[in-house]
């Protein structure tokens, strides 16, 4: 009788025990990730933002398996983890091509604007050492 409710009491006990937990770590770092990429703007750039609902989407799917494979959910996260660095960098890409970008505009405006200014044959140098 012993033996059937100690057995009993481990059934139940692992039953209730329910899915493992994911792995703390990596599912802080795929969040992180997450946010970290939507808080520089991943939503705005096309590419950005593909890859972000992919690492969401990851991170969704590595919780619905983890009771039968915790092992696969510990890959969707690192997926995930990937998925929002890319996200991020893509981002950061497109920030620095806009700001490339518009510090040429001003460039070439002061360029336009100085030499105006000054004339063809004022014989004063333009900034960056242009006649």
């Amino acid at each position: 009788m012993r033996r059937w409710t100690a057995g009993a009491l481990v059934a139940f006990g692992w039953a209730c025990a329910g899915a493992p937990p994911l792995p703390a770590d990596r599912l802080a770092q795929a969040e992180a990730e997450v946010r970290a990429a939507q808080e520089i703007g991943a939503e705005r750039v096309p590419q950005a933002r593909l890859h972000l609902q992919a690492a969401r989407e990851s991170i969704d799917g590595a919780r619905d398996v983890n009771k039968d494979d915790p092992e696969a959910a510990a890959r969707k996260l690192d997926i995930a983890r990937a998925q929002a660095e890319l996200a991020n960098a893509l981002a950061r890409e497109q920030i620095a091509r806009t700001e490339t970008e518009q510090a040429h505009a001003r460039l070439d405006a002061l360029r336009t604007g100085a030499g105006s200014m000054l004339g063809p044959d004022s014989g004063q140098d333009l900034p960056g050492g242009a006649k």
